[in-house]
């Protein structure tokens, strides 16, 4: 996966999360990466499609294998069109683990009607963007790698950085990161500027413990201010030159003014 420069293409990740790429070469070039991590919540790239399909989006039964997780673990899928999440939840039966729509209530007349959620296999994702998988427990457990998988991707995909609402002063979208075989990216590397990011907009990268790692763009390069101890002092330190791993999603966080921002992902 490249970056293309007349819009960026950029690779986000999760602190903490250590990603290994592998892929199979055939008449199709399938992905599996594998996310280590010991993030309850776990923000999941949306970067693949369809195996067998092309470029189609996966749906939400194909993206994340079930090896490895447990009954109980849930994926949170964003409904763009609706503006709620669609739950799945995995459970065990005679034929193995599987993702289960979770029931949805609706209230009309006073009444409360209970009805079946979406199926997972019917539910495609947005590719480019996120998705939440919840591993209660996470940090525990014995095996805390999760299986992504899908068919690499032929064409670009452009994701829409969302404008921050009227009285607000950010708008956030989970935007999905890429798994390549470059390794870590560096986020200044490229030309932000001349993409469009402004100056105070941020990127906000889930932690394990449950708090966001920012990195704030000045205008013209990305900073990441954070403490650390030394001989029991705290003091701040500065990194100048961030670098994000592929593989997870994270927040970005467009000022108030800057209106929407795409950003592109060029094909192999």
């Amino acid at each position: 996966m490249k970056l293309s420069m007349a819009m960026l293409g950029v690779l986000f990740a999760v602190v903490a999360a250590a990603v290994e790429v592998e892929t199979l070469n055939g008449s199709n070039l399938l992905g599996l990466v594998r996310i280590t991590s010991d993030a309850e919540y776990l923000p999941i790239a949306v970067d693949c499609g369809a195996v067998g399909r092309g470029d189609a989006a996966p749906s939400a039964d194909a993206l994340v294998l079930t090896a490895g997780l447990e009954p109980g673990d849930s994926l949170y899928v964003y409904d763009r069109v609706n503006a709620q999440y669609r739950v799945f939840d995995l459970v065990r039966n005679e034929d193995g683990d599987e993702w289960r729509g979770r029931n949805v209530v609706h209230v009309s007349d006073g009444q409360a009607e209970v009805a079946a959620g979406a199926a997972a296999g019917d539910t495609p994702l947005a590719v480019g963007y996120g998705v939440w998988l919840h591993r209660p427990g996470a940090a525990t457990r014995a095996n805390r790698t999760v299986l992504v998988v899908g068919q690499v991707l032929k064409s670009e995909v452009t994701v829409v950085l969302a404008a921050a609402p009227a009285g607000k002063a950010f708008g956030q979208t989970l935007f999905g990161v890429p798994a390549t075989a470059e390794g870590d990216f560096r986020l200044n590397g490229v030309d932000w500027a001349a993409a469009g990011a402004a100056a105070g907009d941020e990127i906000r990268v889930p932690q394990a413990d449950g708090s966001l790692a920012t990195i704030r763009f000045d205008g013209k390069k990305w900073t990441r201010r954070y403490y650390t101890i030394i001989n029991g002092i705290k003091r701040l330190k500065t990194d100048t030159d961030p670098t994000l791993t592929a593989g997870t999603a994270a927040w970005y966080a467009r000022k108030a003014g800057g209106g929407a921002m795409s950003v592109t992902w060029e094909a192999l």
